[in-house]
């Protein structure tokens, strides 16, 4: 009678996880609506990591101030100040020549005038084009936390310049960036909430600079740590209402459809960027919800 009774706990138990793994997506699903539907199809149904193949885009004016430049898969972004201009994040090392610096110039955005370079966290797809800056005077800036999990990488890599902090703004000119520590991605991971403009108004955005692309890599305390940043953002972002949403890798929130709409932009129409203050807490949500049901999918493995 024992592995009867054992084969019937465990068929039940495997049950209740499949449950619980459903509960999460069709929670998941409810939050995102048709406004981050991408973001559950990817969080949720097929996450993936960026890759050197992702299409390129052909460099884009997002907002008055913010030009994106890279590829489907990852961005960077140059915001211009009254002072110079400020990256956020740098793109890979090998990108700097094909694909930065050609990308700015076709802006009409001046590569010598790069100021600061802000980087999310430590992998080298983000600080790899920085010290083409930095040997030009530039300063780049990090947490503290990832300019020591940096410290031996192989590779291109700045020399130790500002440790951000959380909360302790930086900038250039007329263009302060707030940075908030969000670790599981790296150690030291942030996300950044800054004003944009839009035909003359300023907006407030933010770039959550750390999603986790798979649910495969990290190790349960990552993901733990991982589900406490996000919480912890969204309280931030809830704040300092946060109404755009950007992010470096855009693979979750249909860039390339919201490049095609600016291009047919009239203006004074509406910037697809631009989401609301009360939309963008769910894009937290349903990134949320979903690494919940990946967690519980792991657990089952």
């Amino acid at each position: 009678m024992r592995f009867p009774i054992a084969l019937a706990a465990a068929l039940a138990g495997s049950l209740c996880a499949q449950s619980q793994i459903q509960q999460h997506m069709d929670k998941a699903r409810a939050l995102a609506g048709t406004q981050w539907a991408p973001a559950y199809q990817f969080f949720c149904v097929d996450p993936r990591a960026n890759s050197n193949d992702d299409p390129p885009i052909e460099p884009s004016k997002i907002f008055d101030n913010v030009y994106a430049i890279g590829n489907t898969g990852t961005v960077a972004y140059a915001i211009t100040t009254s002072d110079g201009i400020i990256l956020l994040d740098s793109l890979g090392a090998n990108q700097v020549d094909s694909v930065l610096l050609p990308g700015m110039r076709k802006l009409g955005l001046d590569p010598a005038q790069v100021k600061l370079v802000v980087v999310t966290h430590g992998h080298a797809d983000h600080f790899g084009g920085s010290p083409y800056f930095q040997d030009r005077g530039a300063h780049v800036a990090m947490s503290a936390q990832d300019w020591d999990f940096i410290a031996t990488t192989k590779g291109p890599a700045p020399k130790r310049d500002i440790a951000l902090a959380e909360g302790q703004t930086v900038g250039l000119g007329d263009v302060k960036i707030t940075p908030v520590l969000t670790p599981g991605h790296t150690p030291g991971s942030m996300a950044f909430i800054f004003p944009v403009k839009s035909d003359g108004k300023t907006y407030i955005a933010a770039m959550f600079g750390s999603t986790m692309l798979t649910a495969t890599r990290p190790t349960p305390e990552q993901f733990d740590q991982y589900l406490t940043a996000i919480a912890h953002f969204r309280a931030e972002a809830v704040k300092a209402g946060v109404e755009v949403e950007m992010q470096n890798h855009p693979l979750m929130d249909d860039f390339t459809g919201r490049l095609t709409q600016l291009q047919a932009r009239k203006p004074g129409g509406a910037n697809p960027f631009i989401v609301g203050r009360e939309n963008y807490p769910a894009f937290l949500d349903v990134m949320a919800e979903c690494l919940r049901a990946q967690i519980a999918k792991r657990a089952q493995q």
